[in-house]
């Protein structure tokens, strides 16, 4: 298997650079572009239309081509819905009903805001789904205050995937955080599902959030692989620039191995990340790939900024330095790859599937 983006990601990535440039603290941290312009700009460009995670249209282009995007998210730091809603259309389109590819072609035109509420236990929190109703809190759901609707993954006597209005929720809460990043706690207190409004059942909803998690954990690592080439050249630049005893602090050993260090976690990241785009891309089991990628992205994520710390020192803490802003950014994404007791088990099941048909 060629570890390698897709074929047309360059020239994703470049159109990319400009769209986040606009989005950027780095570039300007006043600057805020209001969530419904992003949407429509998203629509416009036809980045919520990319992909097909069930493989039926060949001229789809690859994750491995829409991770160029991703990897220019990352590099401006650019907080967008970009990735919910992709999350969202890939779920509906591997349900495949008519509901649901019809919600898939609505979200990929703009019109409906739909953010995935998919529960994590590493949260603390769950939805269930009995006798037609939700109940339950999920945590840390990304842009839910801007949603009109949320695609709901709740389990009980059986899983399911519903569809529903945002306004529905007895509660969507903000949840303070250093990054100041727009997370929610969604809370159903017995909220009553019309069956219509159900759009997979069993092991079909399973299946389906199955695969919107693991495209979607593909593009976070290629989000956290571009913030790491984007904080090297900062640090490595600083290095540089930086004189103390005489001369740059760059011709020091010990800062060249921070530096080193800092560009072996970004650079394993997008290793293991190509690895699992090209499972995927190609039909074959991707959890082992996944499993690795998970446990080395959540590992870079603190190997990046810790490096880049040790470089800067105080100044990397100060309001005016842009280095504390990939440490807010890096400490999210860790949460979203899990603990490394998770993805070892993860990957122990994969292997235990592929080799001996067991597993969990």
């Amino acid at each position: 298997m060629e570890l390698a983006w897709g074929e047309d990601f360059a020239a994703l990535a470049d159109v990319s650079k400009s769209v986040f440039a606009r989005y950027s603290p780095l570039e300007d941290r006043s600057n805020t572009v209001p969530f419904a312009d992003q949407v429509a700009q998203f629509a416009e460009l036809g980045w919520l239309q990319l992909g097909d995670p069930t493989g039926a249209d060949a001229d789809s282009p690859s994750l491995a081509t829409i991770a160029g995007i991703f990897v220019e998210a990352g590099r401006a730091l650019a907080a967008t819905p970009l990735l919910e809603l992709a999350m969202s259309r890939d779920t509906a389109l591997v349900i495949g009903t008519d509901e649901a590819t019809g919600l898939a072609k609505r979200i990929g035109n703009g019109e409906a805001v739909v953010v995935p509420v998919f529960p994590s236990p590493e949260w603390g929190s769950a939805v269930t789904y009995e006798n037609g109703t939700l109940d339950g809190v999920a945590l840390a759901v990304d842009h839910a205050g801007d949603a009109d609707s949320f695609l709901v993954y709740a389990s009980g006597s059986e899983s399911v995937v519903a569809v529903v209005e945002a306004s529905s929720a007895t509660a969507v809460e903000a949840m303070p955080n250093m990054g100041g990043y727009p997370m929610f706690a969604v809370t159903f207190d017995k909220v009553p599902v019309a069956d219509g409004a159900v759009l997979a059942r069993g092991a079909d909803a399973d299946r389906a959030v199955e695969v919107a998690e693991q495209r979607g954990a593909v593009l976070r690592a290629a989000q956290l692989y571009g913030a790491g080439l984007k904080l090297l050249d900062i640090t490595v630049l600083y290095a540089q620039q930086r004189h103390q005893f005489g001369g740059p602090i760059g011709r020091f050993q010990a800062v060249q191995y921070l530096c080193t260090d800092l560009a072996i976690a970004a650079h394993f990241t997008s290793v293991h990340a190509r690895s699992a785009a090209a499972a995927l891309d190609a039909g074959l089991d991707p959890q082992p790939h996944i499993g690795l990628m998970r446990k080395q992205a959540a590992k870079a994520a603190q190997e990046i900024v810790h490096s880049a710390h040790e470089v800067h020192a105080g100044i990397g803490y100060m309001i005016e330095s842009n280095v504390h802003l990939f440490t807010d950014a890096a400490k999210r994404w860790q949460f979203d790859f899990g603990s490394a007791a998770r993805n070892d088990a993860d990957i122990v099941d994969a292997l235990d599937r592929i080799y001996t048909g067991t597993g969990r």
